[in-house]
């Protein structure tokens, strides 16, 4: 089996500059940012964390649940997919930025 080679730098510089374009709401690039690091590692926890924020964003909330479990499956040790599932599951959510967790 041949198993693909996966630059890390690459990924991570990815995932930072959807991380810059959700937090300035530049919905657009951050989307692309997002597919272009699904391309380079789709197993990732952060990268789908990623998405749930930006469905989140959206007011897309079943899409932005569905990959916040879906990171935390991924990845049981990354907890900013936890906290944002849980801060979204409360009886008194409130989609604030202050309290989304990027997992920077």
């Amino acid at each position: 089996m041949v198993k693909a080679y996966v630059d890390k730098n690459s990924i991570n510089s990815t995932i930072d500059k959807a991380i810059y374009y959700l937090k300035i709401n530049d919905y657009n690039s951050a989307i692309c940012k997002i597919k272009e690091a699904m391309i380079e590692d789709l197993s990732s926890g952060r990268i789908h964390n990623l998405l749930g924020i930006y469905y989140e964003k959206q007011r897309d909330y079943n899409r932005a649940i569905k990959h916040y479990r879906v990171a935390s499956d991924l990845d049981p040790t990354f907890i900013a997919s936890r906290k944002n599932l849980e801060r979204i599951g409360s009886f008194r959510y409130l989609c604030n930025d202050k309290y989304i967790d990027y997992g920077e």
